[in-house]
């Protein structure tokens, strides 16, 4: 369903009216990654003129529940000052930046962490913006969520979901989020997806994104009366969080689909996500350093097949988890009893 919204493009600069947090949990084993997307944040933050309506929360996950450091490769503190030159970059900037170092015994990854921000945040800021460690937010992403705050506040929306468009990604179901330019290539589900520039999964240069978005003249939005998210740059209303949706406290590894569970269930017919259809926005998620330094594992592109056993039995249990939200009934695993799994292998 198309939407009409009427936004300049093409200022060098914006001034925001509304409020941002950009949050993301950052992984030690994506520290080389993560330089790219300190990368992607500059060249987005760069657009803003009135910086203090925007606040960057950072999560450095040093925990080793499933993977272990090669200290041969790299010592634990030069991670840490890997993520803290990140942190410096934009603070120099001018940008408030919150950052939290996870280190010790406590079981915590990216569902907790997103969940987290998005309880903290939702009475602090208008939006809660995902970042994704190998993802690139359109340099246009705060031009475009002005542009739709400005409609939606007259037409008295609150409560909805932003997603910028991707490349081709899996099934045709995920047709409404694929960009204008890349509706007709045919998507090829094999393990050289990376490898294929006209996919989803594969890297692209802020440049290339750059480029392609600098051809929009007018922003393209369309709506789906149903969640399918993606959860990389994704932008969630403050209002749909207050409403009661967030990410289950279960034990999760897939939080975007948690997420959609719990939209449907708790909006139903009045769910709505807004789809920005000419904007793209980057998600390599076979980033060709994803995955780094690891003990005991080469598998830099992040294959999930190719991860080892205890991550295996997390994604068991996450995804049992995910049946019962489904279903509604059933008891839900938590951490203590992959704790127990673990401990006893």
């Amino acid at each position: 369903m198309v939407l009409v919204v009427v936004g300049d493009i093409g200022e060098k600069s914006v001034k925001l009216n509304k409020k941002y947090v950009i949050g993301t949990h950052v992984m030690w084993f994506e520290i080389e990654m993560y330089a790219d997307f300190i990368d992607g944040m500059v060249n987005l933050l760069e657009t803003v003129e009135n910086k203090e309506n925007v606040t960057i929360d950072l999560c450095f996950n040093m925990l080793q529940h499933f993977e272990k450091y090669d200290t041969n490769k790299i010592k634990k503190h030069e991670l840490v000052i890997k993520f803290k030159k990140g942190v410096s970059t934009l603070e120099s900037m001018g940008y408030i930046v919150n950052q939290e170092i996870k280190d010790g015994d406590e079981f915590y990854f990216h569902a907790d962490y997103r969940r987290d921000l998005n309880y903290n945040y939702c009475k602090k800021v208008d939006y809660v913006m995902w970042g994704e460690t190998d993802s690139f937010f359109p340099r246009e992403a705060f031009q475009v969520i002005e542009t739709l705050a400005n409609y939606t506040d007259k037409q008295d929306i609150h409560k909805y979901l932003l997603s910028f468009s991707d490349r081709k990604m899996w099934d045709s179901s995920w047709d409404a989020l694929v960009h204008v330019d890349y509706r007709d290539h045919v998507f090829i589900d094999d393990d050289k997806g990376h490898l294929n520039p006209n996919q989803a999964k594969s890297p692209m240069s802020i440049e290339k994104m750059n480029e392609i978005n600098a051809k929009a003249d007018e922003f393209d939005f369309a709506y789906i009366p149903y969640p399918k998210i993606s959860g990389a740059c994704l932008v969630l209303s403050s209002d749909l969080i207050k409403f009661g949706i967030n990410i289950p406290s279960c034990l999760l590894y897939n939080d975007d689909e948690g997420l959609s569970i719990m939209c449907q269930k708790l909006l139903g017919e009045n769910f709505m996500q807004v789809v920005c259809q000419n904007i793209l926005h980057v998600h390599a998620r076979r980033h060709p350093q994803k995955r780094m330094y690891v003990k005991d594992e080469d598998n830099p592109y992040s294959f999930i097949g190719d991860k080892n056993d205890n991550f295996q039995q997390f994604l068991k249990l996450s995804k049992e988890n995910i049946q019962k939200l489904v279903r509604g009934h059933g008891k839900f695993k938590e951490y203590n009893d992959l704790k127990q799994i673990l401990e006893s292998k």
